[in-house]
């Protein structure tokens, strides 16, 4: 059988029902992703950051160490001792105290930095010293830098910087092919009056190694000074790189991103550049990429998973469910002796056998309307028959009754009344209802009749309230079960019949009890009875059983219309014992 899906198909709705949750739930993924992904980014600027700050500390430490040096000698008493005394004395003294006591202070200070990238000059404005090279020298050679002199002239400056671009301190012979930073302080005596200039010169490739192992590939370095790169590492695209820097230096962040690359960047005013420290993001993009590309295929595999598992899953369940409509559509269509085939220990096997269950009981009722029906035609074909009119037996059987009165027989006519009593109580057709008080009234009048015929005595015994003689029930309820207690009590050699009625109320229902010390019945006779009186009541019951006892006819007749009119819980239950009694007990409902 094809299985096809509608629009306004269950199916479509259980796997909409699964399926939405779990998208939203992987749009949550999705967006938790992109939160760690932007956490991994910031984890790793904040890296980056570190390295950074140990990279611009060492740039630091270089500018200080220029400081440090110009401290060195620009505090040195001997130093000062020596530029500011105008007094040379002979040759020989001079030459000493430069050898032994000049000298060795700035190279300590030069040998301080253990490198060749610092060197140290001395600019004199006393011209009485001759001048020394390296170290010392007359500041009037500087007379044509502007920069210098303008800087001289000002007295509230002490210190000044020149760039490798501004023009460079003399003699040129002194000067090598190394870039350099000079730091310029000046020099005071003791009475502040000014002595010169102690120049510290810094190698600009000291500030910044351009060693192109120095560095990981993905890492460049360089100094930027508006609008120019003024030193780099390793290799750039000086232009594009100072374009770049033009159009994001003056955001307040210290650090960027510009097309896959983090820039992060520290001002140093006393040098006037801006160190700048790039790193590449495309390892880390491509990594974070390649991450949420198999998140997202995971997701977009689990969702499909997750469609067709529901798919099958449920199709497998409206399979079964398909058939059980089937059943149910064949049944509402007149066949009712079908069932579910389906004896699975789930939901739908259980829904099945609920229905099966169902169509039984809908069966058993249908029947029990059926039978209802049966039996209320033939109530009526007898009406019919009983349409003769009954005065004519009536006013007969006065005329005997009579007769026996003029005879003094008055016994016999008391019975013969008794008789057109219960004549008259049967072939009345007004209802087919009657109270406890008429039955017991039917059941007196049959007992006296009975015993004309009789040998034995037969004492009748009723216990009843006066609440339950207006109890209703249906007509001839008694009766045939007393007629069946005199007739097979006859057959034992006892002196008297005893038969106890008794009504009373117990669990919400009336019980009539009808006992006799008569010939009972054996084991096997009585459990046939019960069981079969206790059996699902069916079409054909409605007439007894034709391998029936004579004894058992009245009784099927009676349990067959209690448990018509009462209801299925409400048949006869008969006790008994072989040669001693019998007790059969009705059971009606207690309103």
């Amino acid at each position: 059988m094809l299985f096809k899906i509608k629009k306004n198909s269950i199916m479509v709705k259980m796997i909409t029902m699964y399926t939405i949750p779990f998208i939203l739930l992987s749009l949550i993924l999705i967006w938790n992703s992109q939160k760690s992904t932007q956490n991994i980014q910031d984890s790793f600027i904040s890296n980056m950051s570190h390295a950074f700050d140990q990279a611009s500390q060492e740039i630091q430490s270089r500018i200080d160490m220029t400081y440090d040096l110009t401290e060195i000698v620009s505090k040195n008493s001997k130093i000062i001792t020596f530029i500011g005394d105008p007094f040379l004395g002979d040759d020989a003294d001079f030459l000493s105290q430069y050898l032994d006591s000049v000298i060795p202070i700035i190279k300590y200070a030069t040998a301080f930095t253990e490198t060749d990238d610092y060197s140290i000059r001395i600019y004199m404005m006393n011209d009485q010293i001759p001048e020394s090279w390296p170290y010392f020298l007359h500041l009037k050679r500087q007379a044509s830098n502007a920069k210098l002199q303008a800087f001289m002239a000002q007295e509230n400056e002490t210190q000044m910087w020149l760039k490798p671009d501004d023009l460079q301190l003399g003699p040129s012979s002194l000067n090598s092919d190394r870039s350099k930073y000079t730091l310029l302080t000046k020099l005071y005596s003791p009475s502040r009056e000014l002595l010169g200039l102690v120049a510290v010169m810094v190698a600009e490739d000291r500030l910044l190694s351009t060693n192109e192992g120095a560095y990981p590939s993905d890492i460049t370095q360089f100094l930027y000074h508006e609008p120019n790169i003024t030193l780099a590492a390793t290799d750039v695209d000086e232009a594009a790189e100072a374009e770049i820097l033009q159009q994001h230096l003056t955001e307040s962040d210290a650090h960027f991103i510009y097309d896959q690359h983090l820039y992060l960047y520290r001002t140093f005013d006393a040098i006037q550049q801006t160190f700048v420290y790039k790193v590449s993001l495309e390892q880390l993009n491509q990594s974070i990429h390649k991450s949420m590309l198999n998140q997202l295929l995971l997701i977009i595999f689990s969702v499909m998973l997750l469609i067709v598992t529901c798919y099958f899953m449920f199709k497998t369940i409206f399979l079964r469910l398909n058939r059980i409509v089937s059943t149910m559509r064949k049944v509402i269509n007149g066949n009712p002796h079908l069932r579910i085939s389906d004896t699975k220990p789930d939901e739908l096997g259980q829904l099945a056998q609920d229905f099966n269950g169902l169509i039984e009981t809908n069966n058993h009722l249908i029947e029990r309307i059926v039978m209802k029906e049966r039996l209320r035609k033939e109530a009526q074909i007898q009406a019919l028959q009983y349409q003769i009119n009954p005065h004519f037996i009536y006013n007969t059987l006065d005329i005997f009754r009579m007769k026996l009165i003029k005879e003094r027989m008055f016994s016999t006519a008391d019975r013969m009344a008794d008789f057109g009593k219960i004549l008259r109580y049967n072939l009345s057709s007004n209802t087919l209802h009657t109270t406890l008080k008429e039955e017991i009234g039917l059941i007196r009048k049959y007992v006296s009749l009975q015993s004309l015929s009789s040998s034995q005595s037969i004492q009748l015994e009723v216990e009843i309230t006066e609440e339950l003689k207006s109890y209703p029930v249906i007509k001839f309820l008694l009766q045939p079960i007393v007629e069946n207690s005199i007739k097979y009590g006859k057959t034992v050699q006892k002196d008297s019949l005893q038969i106890q009625v008794r009504c009373y109320v117990l669990k919400q229902q009336v019980r009539v009890d009808i006992i006799d010390n008569g010939a009972g019945m054996s084991e096997e006779k009585l459990n046939m009875l019960n069981e079969h009186f206790q059996a699902p009541l069916h079409y054909e019951e409605s007439a007894p059983a034709p391998n029936a006892p004579e004894r058992s006819i009245g009784l099927y007749n009676i349990n067959s219309r209690l448990r018509l009119y009462y209801g299925e819980s409400y048949y006869l239950t008969i006790e008994s014992k072989k040669n001693d009694y019998t007790q059969v007990q009705i059971k009606l409902p207690y309103e």
